[in-house]
């Protein structure tokens, strides 16, 4: 009987419950986390009148949707270029980070040598060092390398910062 009187119902309703709940504060992340890349494709497909004007309902296209603004930037700026150079560099970037972090994460985790519990306690205390401090040394570096303003400077210092 004392069971009864504490019990706040049955186990499938309580489940149900909390589905419910969980479901609609899902529902709540999802509408506040996708709102503005929603808001950014909408007004991509406006025109510059339709965007400056303070007319109509801001989260839908009123006029006839329009591809200018992505023939300008296609056509009328530098964006291809600097997504190649994008491209790149990340794809050089990751793939020079993850061959060394491989490598060194393998021969530290299972092969036992001379200094490698050393080599792993410096490489965990390198972490600790804020990546400011690192910013003249690395321009030095880079300068004299002779990669000043290039994407080749990126690629030498991003898999330094991982």
């Amino acid at each position: 009987m004392i069971r009864k009187a504490f019990s706040f119902g049955n186990i499938r309703q309580n489940r149900r419950w909390a589905l419910i709940l969980a479901y609609f504060f899902l529902i709540v992340f999802i509408i506040y986390f996708l709102f503005p890349p929603y808001y950014m494709i909408v007004t991509s497909f406006k025109t510059n009148h339709e965007i400056s004007s303070l007319e109509g309902i801001p989260w839908i296209i009123n006029q006839a949707p329009t591809l200018f603004h992505y023939k300008h930037l296609l056509t009328e700026t530098f964006f291809l270029t600097y997504f190649k150079n994008t491209v790149i560099v990340t794809a050089l970037t990751v793939t020079i980070s993850m061959a060394i972090s491989i490598l060194a994460a393998y021969s530290l985790a299972r092969m036992r040598f001379f200094g490698s519990t050393i080599l792993a306690t410096g490489v965990f205390l390198t972490y600790l060092v804020p990546e400011t401090l690192l910013f003249i040394p690395l321009f030095k570096v880079i300068g004299k390398l002779g990669l000043l303003n290039t994407k080749w400077a990126l690629v030498v210092v991003f898999p330094t910062d991982c």
